[in-house]
């Protein structure tokens, strides 16, 4: 009974060293997840033509003395899946790929799935291994200026959901102030410049089916410039006739030139009908009036 009693104690003892050995390799693995960047910002101009994605560099270092393993995942930590500006109810969709695989670690529902083909981070003690990142969102999102975030969570977790480490990173997108404009309608193009038939000169307002379209991150102010300060000249003969532009709504002094403002915090897409007014040709002579209008855009 004796010798007995002495054999439980020793293999209860077994157990208890084994225990505390699986603790101290599991403590002596001390994996520190660096970014290069502590914000992940992309700089957009929506009409420049480039892509919105960007690439992100971050170290995996074991500052230990036992192996680390495990998978990445991302964690919003309870916030909604989306980034997001200030006084803006609404969100952008974004994705996060992880290129070691070209998997799909995006947090859609708070956290990254968990795939069967991720590739897993295995570190021996003092070993490092670099992740790249590759930030997007939707390029077909019309996005007002201003900077639109969330933060996230950079996680490596165990099979079991155990965590290994994490790092919080910042997701942003900072849309530029920016405009454009354009005409469409019925004009002409003629080596780049735009030519407007007004037809047969008589006095009046016409419509002339063309109209100055806008898009912008936000507000913006449009100039017109007339090369012959509101008068449609003939040649470069003395004669002229005097006419008035109006762009959609807003009626332009063209005697030293006009603009109108537009005052806006999120996107927009105007079209401005053009129209036109003549004055008095009674007297004048016959022969092609013209006039040159400079049209100038700039985001506020």
């Amino acid at each position: 009974m004796y010798s007995r009693n002495i054999l439980i104690a020793g293999f209860g003892a077994l157990l208890a060293a084994t225990a505390a050995g699986a603790g101290t390799a599991r403590a002596d693995c001390n994996l520190s997840i660096q970014p290069a960047q502590d914000q992940w910002l992309i700089q957009h101009d929506p009409f420049a033509g480039d892509a919105l994605q960007r690439q992100f560099d971050v170290a995996l270092v074991n500052l230990g003395d036992s192996p680390c393993t495990g998978s990445v995942r991302m964690d919003l930590r309870g916030e909604q899946y989306g980034l997001s500006k200030a006084g803006d109810p609404e969100r952008v969709a974004y994705a996060l790929i992880d290129e070691r695989g070209g998997n799909d670690i995006t947090p859609r529902t708070g956290q990254s799935a968990r795939r069967l083909n991720a590739q897993p981070v295995n570190l021996g003690a003092g070993e490092r291994s670099l992740v790249r990142f590759t930030f997007a969102a939707d390029p077909e999102a019309m996005l007002g200026e201003g900077v639109y975030s969330q933060n996230v969570f950079i996680a490596v977790e165990t099979a079991d959901g155990a965590p290994v480490a994490e790092r919080p990173v910042s997701l942003a997108i900072n849309v530029i102030p920016a405009a454009v404009m354009g005409l469409k309608g019925e004009f002409q193009r003629i080596n780049g410049v735009a030519r407007i038939d007004l037809g047969e000169l008589t006095e009046g307002s016409r419509p002339l089916g063309t109209s100055l379209f806008v898009l912008s991150t936000g507000g913006y102010r449009v100039s017109v410039q007339s090369s012959n300060s509101g008068r449609l000249r003939m040649g470069v003969s003395d004669w002229y006739v005097d006419y008035g532009l109006a762009v959609g709504s807003n009626s332009m002094s063209l005697g030293q030139g006009d603009d109108f403002v537009v005052t806006s915090n999120r996107p927009r897409a105007d079209d401005y009908p053009l129209t036109v007014t003549v004055g008095d040709v009674r007297g004048r002579r016959a022969g092609e009036y013209s006039d040159v209008l400079t049209f100038t855009i700039a985001a506020l």
